[in-house]
């Protein structure tokens, strides 16, 4: 019975427990307040049979009146807790409500999740922050350099819970690494790169958080973004930048911010002189020319360099030849000469050989003279000329003269291929050849004989050696020929000969005779029948004139006794008067020639001009004259010609002397009657022998 009775009691107990186990009806759950409120935070318990009990952060918190108490203590199974004058170090944090167990054996004991109690604080500081500048107040400028990339942090401190922090310039929303919080500090970095354009404008720290009472805080920098300099070259030059002349001023400009300090350098100074930013040269020399750089630097760089060249212009000058002074040059061998002068614009060249002290041949428009194949021709003095323009204007300068002096085997230079002589008259054979050292041997050789320099033969052929006169090293070999004969007509060959070679040129002498006295008669023939003709003309005319003056004068009865007068000794007159030997056209003695003096004279080389005749001074007008063949001619006439002085003189070749000026009037009266007659015979020149027509002709005639 009693086992029976143990049982039943234990079965209800167990019944019992299952049906009044503890549980909560409601745990307590987040909440944001407000530093210095109160709050509670509600924990409902049903079949509540232990007791109440919070914990924060795992950390049990006793009840503490006025601080922590339970909401309604008298209520069963309400563990609600009321917090007094929320703190942010005392409250802030994770909640738990627990009950312990009903009794030791139910062990339903109970716990709730986790609660979190904020206590919202917005944050006390708002900083910004740079690693070149440090700290940013709001509406401080921010100093940034353009096109690098700046790290700018926006940090907050002592706020609850962490801000929201973001990034904006002007209307432009910025990306910013993750934001960070560690303890009550939280910050966002901005890595940016900026742009010169955006100098000035605002950079924007947004701080959203829920104390604030618009919901957020803007902390602002003006943006001044530095950069380095960038430059740019003013310059002013006179119209010709010439050596001592000319002027040029060079400006380097520069725009920094900060500002920049500018200057010039020239390029390859080794010095590494610096000038100011305005460079001025007046006047520019020539060693001032060269490439000038521009640059400037500040706090943030140094410019990109710009530069300008000064090209200063100047006449050729320091001209250097080689060789210096002379040369020797075996004949038939190269030489060159070399020619270099300073100068802007660079000199072109010229050289020039001195031919004689009036004659200069130019060789060369180069710097570098080269003679293939020297000759004595080559020989003399050379100048090179360096010739420049500056403006327009022509500026040059002359080397000291370079000399070339050619040695070698005799060479003949010059040389007449043949000769034509007259019959009886004498003749000079030349040629020109030059020779360094003088020469041995030189001699005229023909049909067998060989007549040395300074030598004669025959009292007719002389062989002489004379140094030309303008050309050093030269000489003119002269063989001269008296008397020349038909027989002299052939070859004459000059050798010439020294240590180092020879040289020979053969001169062809042709011997002509002299002008045959019927080539002279029928010239003169000729003459005399033109004159003939022209005295002929002549008579007609006179005749015809003399007619129409006589017909004039029988028309005027008042004046007829002076133009009678007049017209009788015009009519008396003769062309060739039979009384007066001054008069006559050629003396007797000639028998119908022309006397010599009135052919035209004519010179032997015009005579005898060829292209190998020689143009020395022993063909003058002395040598060959017109007279010797005079005397060749008149030897084979009748007899001794007159000469009449008369002939050679203006209208006196038979013709009626002019009249006088006292009778001028008078002629040219009647010459213009003869032209516009005042009568009239009806065409006929024929005079008229009525009376009545010599009474109609009485009147005065017209002049």
């Amino acid at each position: 019975m009693r086992y029976c009775g143990y049982l039943v009691t234990v079965i209800l107990f167990i019944i019992k427990g299952s049906v009044c186990q503890q549980e909560f009806l409601s745990s307590p759950s987040a909440v944001v307040v407000s530093p210095g409120s109160n709050t509670t935070l509600s924990c409902l318990v049903e079949n509540m049979g232990g007791e109440c009990r919070w914990q924060k952060d795992g950390k049990p918190v006793g009840i503490y009146p006025g601080k922590y108490t339970l909401a309604k203590p008298d209520t069963e199974g309400d563990c609600s807790l009321t917090i007094f004058s929320v703190d942010l170090k005392l409250d802030d944090g994770e909640w738990e409500c627990q009950v312990t167990s009903t009794s030791f054996q139910s062990q339903d004991a109970l716990a709730s999740s986790p609660a979190k109690l904020t206590v919202q604080v917005p944050p006390s500081t708002i900083t910004l922050k740079t690693a070149s500048q440090g700290t940013v107040e709001d509406q401080m400028m921010l100093r940034v350099a353009e096109d690098q990339l700046e790290t700018i942090t926006c940090m907050t401190s002592h706020s609850n819970p962490a801000p929201t922090i973001s990034w904006q310039m002007g209307d432009q929303v910025l990306p910013s690494t993750k934001q960070t919080t560690t303890g009550e500090r939280t910050e966002a970095i901005l890595t940016h790169s900026f742009a010169r354009s955006s100098s000035g404008q605002e950079l924007q720290c947004v701080v959203s958080h829920a104390a604030y009472p618009s919901g957020e805080r803007v902390v602002t920098a003006i943006l001044d973004v530095l950069y380095k300099p960038t430059v740019s070259i003013a310059r002013v030059d006179t119209p010709v930048l010439e050596d001592g002349v000319g002027s040029v001023t060079l400006t380097c400009n520069s725009q920094a911010n900060p500002p920049a300090r500018a200057s010039w350098h020239k390029m390859g100074d080794k010095e590494g002189k610096k000038y100011p930013e305005e460079l001025q040269m007046n006047p520019v020399r020539r060693e001032q020319a060269g490439v000038y750089i521009c640059q400037a630097e500040n706090s943030v760089g140094r410019s990109e360099p710009e530069q300008t060249e000064v090209v200063v212009l100047y006449a050729p000058m320091m001209v250097v030849t080689q060789p210096k002074d002379k040369v020797e040059v075996m004949a038939h061998n190269r030489t060159v000469l070399t020619c270099q002068a300073e100068g802007n614009p660079a000199p072109k060249y010229q050289w020039i050989q001195t031919l004689s002290a009036s004659t200069e041949r130019t060789r060369s428009y180069t710097a570098n003279l080269v003679v293939e194949d020297v000759g004595y021709g080559d020989q003399g003095e050379y100048r090179c000329v360096a010739i420049n323009r500056i403006g327009g204007e022509r500026r040059e300068v002359e080397s000291e003269p370079v000399k070339i002096e050619v040695t070698g085997a005799p060479q003949v230079v010059k040389q007449v291929g043949e000769v034509v002589g007259i019959h009886g008259s004498d003749v000079r054979l030349e040629a020109e050849f030059c020779s360094d050292p003088v020469p041995s041997e030189s001699t005229w050789e023909w049909g067998g004989v060989v007549l040395p320099m300074g030598s004669e033969v025959d009292g007719r052929y002389k062989a002489e050696l004379v140094s030309h006169p303008n050309k050093e090293d030269c000489y003119i070999s002269r063989l001269t020929v008296k008397r020349l004969g038909l027989e002299d007509s052939r070859k004459y060959i000059l050798n010439v000969e020294n240590k180092h070679g020879k040289d020979m040129v053969p001169v062809l002498l042709t011997v002509k005779d002299s002008v045959s006295m019927a080539s002279v008669i029928s010239v003169v023939l000729v003459l005399l029948l033109i004159l003939l003709i022209l005295i002929i003309s002549l008579l007609i005319a006179y005749n015809k004139q003399k007619l129409c003056f006589k017909g004039a004068e029988a028309a005027k009865k008042a004046s007829s006794q002076e133009h009678h007068g007049y017209i009788q000794g015009a009519s008396k007159l003769s062309l060739i008067s039979e009384n007066s030997d001054h008069v006559r056209p050629f003396p007797p003695s000639t028998k119908g020639l022309l006397p010599l003096d009135l052919i035209p004279p004519m010179q032997p080389q015009s005579l005898f001009n060829t292209p190998y005749y020689p143009t020395s001074s022993f063909y003058d007008k002395n040598s060959i004259s017109f007279d010797s063949l005079h005397q060749t001619i008149t030897h084979h006439t009748v007899g001794p010609a007159t000469h009449n002085p008369s002939i050679g003189s203006p209208n006196t070749h038979g013709l009626p002397p002019p009249p006088s000026h006292e009778d001028e009037n008078s002629n040219f009266q009647i010459y213009s009657q003869l032209q516009f007659p005042s009568t009239s015979n009806k065409g006929s020149m024929k005079k008229k022998k009525t009376d009545s027509a010599l009474d109609s002709a009485d009147t005065s005639p017209t002049p």
